[in-house]
């Protein structure tokens, strides 16, 4: 590869103005380039060019397969197909931006690695916003594949990337250390049940509800989500505490809960406390990471469950139609019931407290979530059976979104 000005200073740019505009100099060079994601960092090169997309291949070490691709909007990815059948353009407009591949049949004239088996090519619009803007920059589609060599796990270090592909790369955009996750979910966008070819950051029970379409291995169920600050200890422990109850009841299948945070950072996982706390309960919550709420979990959450009135408001501003639905922790029972609520709602927040706290705070939410069971189920299954949908509160309050997720 041609050497880079500039690259004896550093592959890894700042991806503001003067770092995107490298990027894209390097992407319209035939270079290869380095990206975060909402999932992982992505190599991308000019998925138009087929030196760029051989080259990529080839340092990749790759035998067999073809690359997904970013674009820029749902027009792009119109560009690239034959046709855009109806179950695409609903898993367009319900999961993009935001980590689902759709697999549909590739136009003519595409380079060979970026067409799969059937002649289809995946194509996604990220959730990330330098992922958007490179394509968009560029006015071509990119490629997207994982940082690293076949066959090893995903870099999601930009010094990792830079010291695994010292002379490969023209540019690293610094998106940060990105959390360890699973890659986007590829499903095949031409016909319903929807196959998923990759079950991914978007579970075929997520790719349902959002959908309203039939997919195979999943199911529209109802979705709980718990809501606290930072995602790391109330939240992460009542949704372990609600699992646990449906679990011994025999409908751990018949509802999904999950968790986030009005101020969470993607990183980490729970704290040592609440983990210590959960687990003297019989709860796991190990494996818990961290996230970030959007607009897209509360439109598909059928009851939202919170720690205090500032986490119903925050849920308020980043979707208004989702407060009607949004309830707070204590004292759930009769709020659910519609009876008139009076004194302290707070459920406390142990973070920084010794490990005593953590027992009470979860011990307490496990009592209001055991004597709020049976509404909350049935608030939650009326919404799914209803079929009530939401207008997408990404258009109104897309601002919201972080970088990254």
């Amino acid at each position: 590869m041609a050497s880079v000005p500039g690259r004896a200073e550093g592959l890894i740019l700042t991806p503001d103005e003067a770092g995107i505009s490298r990027a894209v100099e390097a992407l319209q060079a035939g270079e290869i380039i380095a990206y975060p994601t909402e999932t992982q960092y992505g190599l991308g090169v000019d998925a138009l060019n087929p030196r760029a997309t051989r080259a990529l291949f080839d340092l990749k070490e790759r035998k067999e397969g073809a690359f997904l691709v970013v674009v820029a909007d749902v027009a792009s990815a119109g560009e690239l197909v034959t046709d855009l059948p109806a179950p695409a353009e609903s898993i367009a407009r319900t999961c993009w931006p935001g980590p689902v591949s759709i697999l549909l049949p590739a136009r003519d004239g595409l380079p060979p690695e970026v067409v799969g088996d059937g002649g289809l090519i995946g194509v996604r619009v990220s959730g990330n916003e330098i992922a958007r803007n490179l394509p968009a920059r560029l006015g071509a589609p990119i490629i997207s594949t994982s940082a690293n060599l076949a066959g090893r796990d995903p870099l999601n270090d930009p010094r990792m990337i830079e010291r695994i592909f010292p002379d490969r790369l023209a540019v690293i955009l610094d998106g940060g250390v990105l959390p360890p996750g699973p890659a986007s979910t590829i499903v095949d966008g031409r016909s319903v049940p929807l196959k998923v070819a990759r079950e991914g950051a978007v579970s075929r029970n997520s790719l349902a509800r959002r959908t309203r379409l039939e997919v195979e291995g999943g199911r529209a169920i109802p979705l709980v989500l718990i809501v606290c600050t930072g995602n790391t200890c109330r939240s992460p422990m009542a949704e372990g505490a609600l699992k646990t109850m449906l679990r011994n009841r025999g409908l751990a299948e018949e509802f999904d809960v999950e968790s986030a945070g009005v101020a969470a950072v993607n990183w980490g996982r729970a704290t040592e406390e609440s983990q210590a706390a959960a687990w003297n309960k019989g709860i796991d919550v190990s494996s818990h990471r961290p996230r970030q709420i959007t607009p897209q979990m509360t439109q598909e959450a059928d009851i939202i469950l919170v720690m205090n009135e500032r986490h119903r408001n925050r849920i308020a501003v980043i979707d208004p139609h989702a407060r009607e639905r949004t309830h707070i922790i204590r004292k759930l029972s009769a709020e659910l019931k519609g009876r008139s609520v009076i004194g302290r709602r707070e459920i406390d927040d142990p973070y920084g407290g010794p490990p005593t706290s953590y027992r009470k705070v979860l011990k307490a939410m496990w009592n209001e979530l055991e004597g709020g069971f049976e509404d909350i189920l049935e608030r939650a299954r009326s919404r799914r059976i209803s079929g009530i949908s939401d207008p997408d509160p990404r258009s109104e309050h897309s601002g919201t979104e972080r970088g990254r997720s």
